[in-house]
């Protein structure tokens, strides 16, 4: 396993927890944009998980409360992809999962100040989201 503080290289893939919520089973793309959309208190930018800093994808599940963590669909990408779309994948550690780090370029402020660029790139990121994608324990529904 990496360590934490090292930089994230190409090699490497992130793994992006996506709400219930915000997948489409069946479709083509079952991987809503939405997924991809930051929090108002996202300002450094979304959050990822670096796979190579943990032993399973679905250890950042320990991320969430216990009572979620079987809503969440697990989204594996190539950090290589992520930088062909123009975006960087920074460390930002934190307590509860080793390897928490962050999309800086999609941060709350950038999404809003440039919404035709974001609605282009969300379709991006939903299509890799897509490609290797771990379905949640649960199954989604309507009232996630």
């Amino acid at each position: 396993m990496k360590d934490e503080d090292e930089p994230v290289t190409p090699d490497e893939s992130v793994v992006r927890l996506v709400w219930g919520a915000f997948l489409r089973p069946g479709e083509p793309v079952p991987v809503q944009p939405v997924a991809f959309k930051p929090r108002d208190d996202e300002t450094d930018g979304i959050s990822v998980f670096r796979a190579a800093c943990l032993n399973d994808p679905k250890d950042a599940l320990a991320a969430m409360t216990p009572d979620k963590r079987a809503r969440y669909a697990i989204a594996v990408i190539p950090v290589a992809e992520l930088l062909a779309l123009g975006l960087s994948v920074k460390p930002a550690k934190i307590d509860a999962v080793p390897g928490h780090a962050v999309i800086p370029e999609l941060n709350i402020t950038a999404v809003k100040s440039d919404r035709a660029w974001w609605k282009v790139l969300q379709l991006q990121l939903v299509e890799l989201a897509a490609k290797n994608l771990i379905p949640p324990a649960e199954p989604p529904t309507d009232a996630s």
